[in-house]
């Protein structure tokens, strides 16, 4: 049996958090920023009568204020946004243990036991009554057979929308936006796509040449996105997603917000090296690589990769988080974390690599007696204290 999945997704979560606090905030032209007294501060959330006046996320303060004079700015409170979080993350979990996690504000429920006795339309109203009552938090459901269509469901109607997005309903639903509105097409994506003449997912979905399509964003990608745009994807709730045994991954957050590309590239190839070492230590490699970007306004995206054969070699992994990094990235939000992830792990024999005539000799048997001793002290000491510096400095 097909199963049915929500996607619920609080509306203006951090706005709805502040009316919830103040309730004299409500109805007005309201907006979140982590500097409220200061012009030069962005917008983290607006309210939608502010959004109605103009008032954008990530706009300026000052911009925000010539197009709605009257807007009311409130300080972000992070602990607060959490707190809420956690909340009616508890409530998801008094419906149905599978309850997987997207972010501070999202995620997804497998409701499809609970349908047996209950309308799934009728559940979604119930849910979505019941979050208004008990944290007055207004959200949008989205109702599929899969996580991804559940997803574009939720997006399509805000706030207080319930939407139901069966695959036969794609061709009138969902193929007449821009390609853009395709979850998982970023940012460096889209022109590629259009200098194809793809402009829309109906034209991604209905593209014939797909041997063009694999050369210009690559193999996976290609059948990835065009599964996506024929309504295809995963329904299965993780509810261990971030538990995942069978995968490797480090993460760090940084002390203020970082606005720095090139630092948060320093602190990536760090992530990577530790991330590669593990992999060599335990004698795998990996064919999916993730980045993962948490901003200062909680929200937090991740993009993969699947490559055609495994690797745990430094320098080809980094390219796969550089190029992974610069796609998904492109908000001007600060970055309070990075992540790096390999996953879909393959064992594999230690053996010499095998030289070209491109390689220099010299510098390929100083990596590999450097990366054994530094293996060899870590095991001495039983720890992972000494890891490969990066040049600050470098490009």
């Amino acid at each position: 049996m097909a199963r049915i999945i929500f996607h619920i997704d609080m509306n203006s979560f951090f706005v709805s958090c502040e009316v919830a606090e103040n309730p004299e905030l409500y109805g007005k032209n309201v907006a979140v920023a982590p500097n409220a007294s200061s012009r030069k501060s962005i917008i983290l959330a607006a309210s939608y009568q502010a959004k109605a006046k103009g008032v954008k996320t990530t706009m300026h303060i000052n911009e925000a204020l010539r197009v709605c004079p009257d807007l009311i700015l409130v300080e972000s409170k992070h602990h607060l946004y959490s707190e809420y979080s956690r909340k009616f993350f508890s409530y998801f979990l008094s419906i149905t243990p599978l309850v997987e996690p997207a972010s501070i504000d999202e995620g997804y429920l497998d409701v499809t036991d609970l349908c047996k006795n209950e309308n799934p339309i009728d559940l979604a109203v119930r849910i979505q009554k019941e979050i208004l009552e008990k944290f007055s938090l207004p959200c949008s459901i989205g109702i599929a057979p899969n996580k991804f269509l559940a997803k574009m469901a939720s997006d399509m109607k805000k706030p207080l929308g319930i939407t139901i997005l069966r695959k036969r309903e794609i061709k009138d639903k969902m193929w007449i936006l821009p390609i853009g509105d395709l979850q998982g097409v970023g940012k460096k994506t889209v022109p590629l796509l259009k200098e194809l003449k793809i402009n829309t997912i109906g034209d991604l979905a209905n593209f014939k040449n797909i041997k063009m399509l694999e050369e210009t964003i690559g193999k996976n990608v290609a059948h990835s996105l065009i599964a996506h745009a024929n309504g295809e994807g995963s329904s299965i709730v993780d509810v261990n997603r971030f538990n995942d045994a069978q995968s490797v991954s480090n993460s760090t957050t940084f002390d203020a917000d970082e606005y720095d590309v090139d630092k948060v590239k320093v602190t990536l190839k760090a992530l990577t090296h530790s991330v590669c070492n593990r992999l060599e230590k335990t004698n795998v490699k990996a064919m999916t690589f993730t980045v993962q970007i948490k901003y200062n306004n909680f929200k937090m995206y991740s993009k993969s990769k699947t490559l055609d054969t495994p690797i745990n070699d430094f320098e080809k992994v980094y390219l796969q988080i550089e190029d992974l990094f610069d796609d998904l990235h492109d908000l001007p939000f600060g970055i309070r974390l990075v992540g790096v992830g390999a996953s879909k792990l393959k064992p594999f024999k230690e053996k010499q690599k095998q030289l070209t005539i491109f390689d220099s000799f010299d510098e390929n048997e100083k990596d590999i007696q450097i990366n054994k001793l530094i293996r060899q002290i870590n095991e001495e000491l039983g720890s992972e204290l000494l890891k490969i510096g990066v040049d600050k400095k470098s490009k």
